[in-house]
């Protein structure tokens, strides 16, 4: 990736054309950039396309649905001893669903989520969202 990054850049500047970043899902103008050290270059975003959830990422659209992620390092949840956790650091029911927050759902519902099926657990997100409980 480094070096991708590197020509890319190398074109932008040979060619004179307003470099443009992203970082944190933010964009920002060559000025701006002093305080960035990992930032990764794109004139497309498009190369860049997950297929799920990631901790990269932090959103994701499924269907009409946005999935974001709540942190057990942040907001430690009351049943977490409950659950496990799996190698990407999603927390899983013993059934294996993904532990979410989803305030239009009923607590106990089965969803799907990009991940897979999740089991809603928790609340406190706008309706349309679906939260999964993370452990990164």
């Amino acid at each position: 990736m480094k070096l991708k990054s590197t020509i890319i850049v190398a074109l932008l500047v040979a060619f004179a054309l307003p470099a443009v970043a992203v970082a944190d899902g933010y964009y920002y103008e060559d000025e701006e950039l002093e305080a960035y050290d990992d930032i990764a270059w794109s004139y497309d975003d498009a190369e860049w396309s997950p297929q799920t959830l990631n901790a990269y990422d932090g959103v994701y659209w499924y269907g009409d649905r946005l999935e974001t992620y709540y942190s057990s390092n942040v907001a430690y949840h009351y049943r977490t001893s409950e659950w496990w956790i799996d190698d990407e650091g999603f927390y899983r029911t013993s059934e294996g669903y993904y532990v979410v927050a989803a305030s239009d759902y009923d607590e106990g519902a089965i969803i799907e989520g990009s991940k897979g099926f999740c089991q809603v657990l928790d609340c406190g997100c706008d309706d349309g969202v679906t939260d999964y409980y993370v452990n990164w």
